[in-house]
């Protein structure tokens, strides 16, 4: 019996050191691997297509947390537009310097980051910390040009459709306060859209001249239209080109009312006259003008008139007509 037991407990102990001495060569094989790799050439892939190579894992993951801390948000927060991984380089595999690394990476890759967004048809026009400033942005927005008008007609409107959303922007829209967040969205700096365009080929015209006309590069030109020979341009060759026009980034419609009292003129009828020449006229009556009150409203477009329109008119006094002779009779 004692025997049994004692058996027992030393195949108990037999496993136990096994287990440690498993789990212990686990570990250490898991330390070189991490340090094998950690240590290995790295390349920073961006949707798949390896972008640059580094000598370590350590100097690709600094890399993009280099590029994450310029934003001047949380690291944290920020993740990329694209799909941004590091994979282990091949053997053959040429890794370049951080510095330049760097450089290439800034060019393809765009950082964006979780925040409350004020979308303006769709795109986001500034980001903000809350959904409650987000609120405050777009009512000090309506304020600002709603203070412009003398007899508000009704509550300023955006032309634009405008929600709000947590949204992944781009670091460089994010404002702290409802404030800056104004000053951004109305600051000089409007958005602007390119579109598809056609230009037709002048007297005097040159590939050069054309790109810099539509804000193209020559090279940007001429892979717009890599089926022309662009040194030997015609007179009414058609070109493919981009063009750029601006909008603000959100637009407030402000409707000021107008009360007024005006004037009209009489309207003129003519009456055929045998007793008067051809070309001769006479004023039988002179008519008398009229009186009207109309209500107008201007239309306001962040501050600029951009049109007006009646909406109410209350005839006061009807005008006369004047009526003029015109002679029919014809000289001999």
């Amino acid at each position: 019996m004692d025997l049994e037991l004692t058996i027992r407990k030393l195949r108990k102990q037999m496993l136990i050191e096994r287990i440690a001495f498993g789990a212990f060569a686990l570990i250490l094989v898991l330390c070189w691997a991490a340090g094998h790799f950690k240590d290995a050439k790295s390349l920073i892939l961006v949707d798949g297509k390896p972008v640059v190579c580094v000598p370590s894992a350590t100097d690709a993951h600094d890399i993009l947390t280099q590029i994450k801390s310029r934003t001047g948000c949380n690291p944290s927060e920020i993740s990329f537009k694209q799909d941004v991984r590091v994979e282990r380089a091949p053997g053959n595999a040429y890794a370049i310097s951080r510095h330049k690394a760097y450089r290439t990476v800034l060019r393809v890759v765009s950082p964006v980051v979780p925040k409350w967004a004020i979308i303006v048809d769709g795109k986001p026009a500034v980001a903000v910390p809350s959904r409650e400033v987000a609120g405050e942005v777009l009512e000090a927005a309506k304020r600002k040009f709603a203070s412009e008008a003398h007899n508000l007609a009704e509550e300023p409107q955006f032309k634009e459709n405008v929600t709000v959303d947590i949204a992944a922007v781009d670091p460089s829209i994010y404002r702290k306060t409802s404030d800056e967040a104004v000053k951004y969205l109305f600051s000089d700096d409007v958005g602007t859209i390119t579109k598809d365009a056609v230009y037709v080929v002048q007297k005097g015209d040159v590939a050069g001249a054309i790109a810099a006309r539509c804000g193209l590069k020559l090279d940007e030109l001429a892979a717009l239209n890599s089926d022309v020979h662009l040194d030997r341009l015609q007179i009414g060759d058609r070109l493919r080109v981009k063009t750029t026009s601006t909008r603000p980034k959100l637009t407030v419609v402000v409707r000021d009312m107008v009360e007024r009292t005006e004037t009209t003129p009489p309207p003129v009828q003519q009456v055929a006259s045998a007793n008067l020449y051809e070309g001769q006229t006479c004023v039988i009556a002179p008519g008398s003008s009229g009186l009207r009150n109309v209500r107008v409203q201007t239309i306001y477009e962040n501050g600029h008139k951009v049109g007006s329109e009646t909406v109410d008119e209350q005839i006061l006094r009807t005008p006369t007509p004047r009526r003029i002779a015109v002679g029919m009779r014809h000289r001999r």
